[in-house]
């Protein structure tokens, strides 16, 4: 039957049925081991490449940078430590659009266009994937609660602890200590690649002074872990962890109570003040005036906090006055009266006639004494080296230079540091000038005359010395000789620093080593020697220093000197007629040693004043150089030098004790 009425084959359609359900089982079976087959390549044969890259997305391995070691002065006082502060980081692998990150965090917290600039350039410096770059240092509560609120659209930023530099005493050490900074593309070109690998996850590295000088004591040993970070670049938890190793803490011959002390006596004065332990060489104090505040630079100073500082052309705030040299005018005249002894160009009878000038043979250009400058004007009269000495006679020291010659004068006066730079760890102190033939041929092209020689014995000319330089060779007075080359550095970790090489410099020998107390005997005439009634026949100090503290416990050796900014024209005879800027007067400098003449206690402190543009060493610089040796003697060392002078008095002075003290 056909049409609607046929009849079905049941059997047929079985058939057709088994052999589409054999096909699509045998398919099945066939996906089935396929999916096997692609299990098997993913578990077992490429397993540890795909674990790789999904560890890597997950786990990071990430420096920890060692805690910077502190450092102290010689009495425990914090002089740099470490505080903490959140930042402000960015993983820029994680940040899909960064200018649109950077955008949208300019709307959230203060971002101003140094921080964005000084960021980028992190960027280009960074040396590890996935490494967190600070956006910004030091966020307020505020700015860390809306960072926080807005977290789940700033994938790869985090805000995250860290410790950095600060700097209690603030500009009272900037120039001394030094301070911390980002690390530069210079400096990081400049690192081994084993110190590069030990600063990976530093930022900052010791610009200037200390800070500088002991980096690597201070830095420490990077460490590392391995964290697991969420999508966002927020740590999950940490895995593993080998600790870094802190830098060492250092004690510093520094004493900052002294170090306040030399900055007020400054006043408003710009200058330098350098003291130092005659017997350890340490620098007790070096303060340059004015300064800035070296906090700043430790997480990027601004362009306009960077530009008010660099502007300055006056003041010179980053200008480190107390390793820069100046002119030391007449303070070079003890050290020229020790060369005319030990070259036996005078004797302790020798004396001059001074007229108030001095000329060469056959020359006739006057060099004046600077009693010229003066409402007495003349001269000094019958002069000898004490005299000239303790009265800065200029003309005594014309005529001692000029037979002495520019090779003698060299060649001794080298044997105190000048020219040289004998400090062992202020290596970046500018030598100064102590100016011979040979130097000024290489440096200028000319020969050296006679005239060179003469504006050279009383410290000016091309002779140039810094603060420092003056402090170390009037301590080398003080010790009678003995060189103690000067350093900052007194300790390490609480054991005692000590120097890889024994003393490098030579002692200074003389024929005579009666020559030193004389020396001293004049520079202690320098502030002791009262008025009298003979013509010009007293301390130049004396009015400034002793007459106005008339219970002086100690002496003072000192010696004053004024370098010439500008020329004066012979013509001009008095000070009334001399008319310059303030930024044209004379500088003003004092050296000193204390106690002085005093068998029973060997000198404790040597002291270097510079005063920019102050005019007068005597009056100006000398006062400043005894309110520092007050603090440090009377106060701190508390020395009571009444009871000494009362068991000096009971028992035979010990004439050799001075001298035995320092050679220790």
């Amino acid at each position: 039957m056909f049409g609607k009425w046929q009849l079905r084959d049941h059997e047929a359609e079985q058939k057709i049925f088994n052999r589409r359900l054999l096909i699509a089982g045998l398919l099945i079976f066939l996906l089935f081991c396929s999916l096997i087959l692609k299990l098997v390549n993913l578990q077992v044969t490429q397993f540890e490449y795909f674990s790789a890259r999904s560890d890597g997305n997950r786990l990071h391995s990430q420096y920890v940078p060692p805690a910077r070691g502190l450092i102290f002065d010689r009495n425990g006082e914090l002089l740099a430590d470490n505080q903490p502060i959140f930042n402000l980081t960015v993983v820029h692998e994680q940040v899909k659009d960064l200018d649109e990150t950077l955008e949208f965090l300019g709307s959230l917290i203060r971002l101003t266009d140094d921080d964005v600039e000084q960021f980028r350039a992190r960027l280009e410096r960074s040396r590890v994937p996935f490494a967190s770059v600070p956006l910004r240092y030091v966020l307020a509560e505020d700015e860390k609660s809306r960072i926080a609120v807005n977290g789940h659209l700033l994938g790869g930023v985090a805000i995250e602890p860290q410790f950095v530099r600060h700097y209690p005493l603030g500009n009272l050490t900037a120039h001394s200590l030094g301070y911390v900074s980002e690390i530069n593309r210079t400096e990081l070109d400049s690192l081994s690649d084993e110190d590069k690998e030990n600063y990976g996850g530093t930022n900052h590295i010791g610009k200037t002074g200390i800070e500088r000088t002991y980096e690597n004591l201070l830095h420490g040993a990077v460490g590392y872990e391995i964290v697991e970070k969420n999508n966002r670049g927020q740590v999950m938890r940490y895995l593993d962890r080998t600790d870094p190793i802190a830098g060492k803490n250092i004690t510093l011959h520094l004493d900052a109570e002294l170090q306040r002390t030399a900055q007020e006596a400054l006043g408003e004065f710009r200058g330098a003040v350098v003291a130092i332990e005659p017997a350890t060489g340490g620098i007790l104090a070096m303060v340059s005036k004015p300064g800035f505040d070296p906090n700043l630079f430790v997480t990027g100073i601004s362009s306009l906090d960077y530009d008010v500082l660099v502007t300055d052309t006056v003041n010179t705030p980053l200008f480190d006055r107390s390793t820069n040299p100046y002119p030391p005018g007449s303070t070079v005249k003890p050290f020229l009266g020790l060369a005319g002894l030990h070259h036996e160009f005078v004797d302790y009878d020798f004396a001059i006639e001074d007229p108030g000038y001095f000329h060469l043979p056959g020359v006739s250009y006057r060099w004046g004494d600077y009693t010229l400058r003066t409402a007495i004007g003349g001269g000094h009269g019958h002069t000898d080296l004490q005299k000239a000495i303790y009265q800065s006679c200029d003309v005594f020291f014309y005529d001692l230079g000029n037979r002495m010659g520019i090779d003698t004068i060299h060649s001794f006066m080298g044997q105190f540091g000048f020219g040289e730079n004998f400090a062992l760890d202020v290596s970046y102190a500018r030598t100064g000038v102590l100016p011979s033939r040979e130097w000024k041929q290489q440096s200028r092209g000319e020969p050296w005359y006679p005239g060179d020689t003469v504006n050279s014995s009383i410290g000016q000319g091309y002779m140039w010395a810094t603060p420092l330089q003056l402090a170390a060779a009037v301590s080398i007075v003080a010790n009678k000789g003995k060189v103690v080359e000067p350093r900052m550095l007194k300790e390490i970790d609480g054991e005692p620093f000590q120097p890889s090489e024994k003393n490098s410099v030579p002692d200074v020998m003389l024929k005579d080593l009666d020559y030193w107390r004389y020396i001293e005997e004049s520079m202690a005439m320098v502030v002791h020697r009262p008025f009298s009634d003979q013509f010009r026949d007293y301390g130049t100090a004396f009015e400034a220093i002793a007459m106005k503290d008339r219970d002086m416990a100690y002496k003072m050796a000192g010696k004053s000197g004024s370098a010439q900014v500008v020329g004066i024209s012979q013509e001009i005879l008095s000070s009334t007629d001399i008319i310059v800027s303030d930024l044209n007067k004379d500088h003003g400098l004092f050296i000193s040693f204390a106690p002085a003449q005093n068998s029973e206690i060997a000198p404790q402190i040597a002291v270097a004043v510079f005063v920019e543009n102050g005019e007068h060493g005597s009056s100006v610089a000398g006062p400043i150089a005894k309110t520092v040796t007050d603090k440090y003697l009377n106060e701190i060392l508390q020395i009571d030098f009444e009871e000494i002078e009362a068991i000096s008095n009971k028992s035979e002075p010990q004439q050799s004790a001075l001298v035995t003290a320092t050679d220790d």
